[in-house]
């Protein structure tokens, strides 16, 4: 555990995922507030409690938690806030999330379903050889997902600029759909700190296409869009959903976004009249990647292509339920 600055200590709670932990932040003062909870799992809730006991506080202290968005590992465990909570006091823990992300914590069970329905559909299409289909399934993924979570009907859902009391100041809900329709930035600027959640991380890339949603256009193009929203703040610290604080966001947006075009620039460069498949063009971009990382690299490779289509520079093909590509 860790004081980042007065009032505000960094919570490092275990995942399953290759991501490692995830941080959650406690900010103390009225209401006692939690962003993020970390996922249902007996690790994940042994060391949360510990972690809060060492501060003195229970489950049941926490009066408002705020969510950064709706992946499983930032909200698995607020159901157990809430119980707990109702156990001993009057008054529930008021829990926050963004509308588009609400569903997610609100009716988890058939968000789950219709997020790995999706998965599965994105695997079918993308030409995965079928001993790594296999081998991902073996995984058993949609058990555990479906076990590290649950619905938490009672939640309130926000839109952007919403703001919210806590003992450190007013913080401002910023909306930066992307890696999740409804991820939101946190923004205190009487302390001038971002909480961001997984919109941008320090070292690692924020995956901004798997949400899935396909009411929205490309996700890769909506994160693109988002990183402006916090662009200003150039002199504000971001604390992220996992890894180390940011202390120059311009920097790592600069970064982030040269990134995407090496990747753009890979993707194009491995197009030819030949056609390949999504998966092909995955490992060309990603190169050996173990299977648990297979979903990410296929999500962000279909956005890479979709952009490189949009730019007209491929031509997605489906045949007999694969797609392919082809340089335009």
């Amino acid at each position: 555990m860790t004081n980042l600055i007065d009032g505000v200590s960094r919570i490092e709670i275990p995942t399953p995922f290759p991501v490692g932990n995830i941080n959650c932040y406690l900010i103390e003062g009225s209401p006692l507030t939690l962003i993020d909870t970390g996922p249902k799992t007996s690790k994940s809730l042994a060391a949360i409690r510990q972690k809060l006991h060492t501060m003195s506080y229970k489950l049941s202290d926490i009066e408002q938690i705020l969510l950064t968005h709706g992946h499983i590992d930032h909200i698995g465990l607020v159901a157990q806030f809430v119980r707990e909570r109702e156990h001993i006091h009057e008054n529930s823990t008021e829990v926050w999330i963004h509308q588009k992300d609400a569903e997610a914590l609100v009716n988890y069970e058939r968000y789950m379903d219709l997020y790995m329905g999706s998965i599965v559909k994105l695997i079918a299409a993308s030409g995965v050889p079928g001993n790594e289909a296999l081998m991902l399934a073996q995984e058993g993924r949609t058990e555990l997902f479906k076990s590290i979570g649950e619905s938490v009907p009672q939640a309130h859902s926000f839109k952007d600029d919403a703001s919210f009391k806590t003992g450190i100041g007013s913080i401002s809900a910023v909306w930066v759909p992307g890696h999740s329709p409804g991820s939101t930035c946190f923004v205190c600027d009487e302390q001038q700190v971002i909480f961001s959640g997984d919109h941008i991380l320090g070292d690692i890339s924020s995956n901004p296409s798997i949400s899935f949603d396909s009411s929205e256009k490309i996700g890769m193009l909506t994160y693109f869009d988002s990183l402006d929203r916090i662009s200003s703040k150039e002199s504000y610290v971001a604390l992220p959903g996992h890894r180390e604080p940011i202390r120059d966001i311009k920097a790592r947006i600069s970064t982030l976004r040269a990134e995407y075009d090496d990747k753009l620039r890979i993707a194009a460069d491995s197009l030819s009249d030949n056609p390949k498949t999504v998966y092909e063009i995955s490992r060309m971009v990603y190169g050996d990647y173990e299977v648990s990382s297979l979903v990410l690299a296929l999500a962000e490779s279909h956005d890479l292509l979709r952009i490189l289509e949009s730019r007209n520079e491929a031509m997605l093909i489906k045949e007999n339920g694969t797609i392919h590509v082809v340089k335009n």
